[in-house]
C-alpha cells in the first residue's frame, strides 16, 4: 500500500484565496472606517439592532493604561 499522501492543490488555493479576500477586506475597512461600515449596516438593517448595540459597546471601550 502507498502510505504517502499526495499534495492537494485545492487546499493551497483556498488558503491563498482566503488571504487575498482578507487583505481586500482589511484595506476596505481601513479606508472607509469600521464605524462608517457599522452605520451603513445599521441603516440598511442588515444586522439586528441588538448586535449593533453589542458591537458598539466593544468598539467604544477605551484601553486602560496598565
Amino acid at each position: 500500500m502507498n502510505t504517502e499522501k499526495k499534495f492537494d492543490s485545492t487546499v493551497l488555493n483556498f488558503v491563498i484565496g482566503g488571504a487575498i479576500i482578507g487583505a481586500i477586506a482589511g484595506y476596505i475597512v481601513k479606508k472607509i472606517g469600521a464605524k462608517n461600515i457599522m452605520n451603513i449596516l445599521r441603516q440598511k438593517e442588515i444586522i439586528p439592532p441588538s448586535i449593533s448595540n453589542l458591537l458598539n459597546e466593544f468598539t467604544s471601550r477605551k484601553k486602560s493604561a496598565g
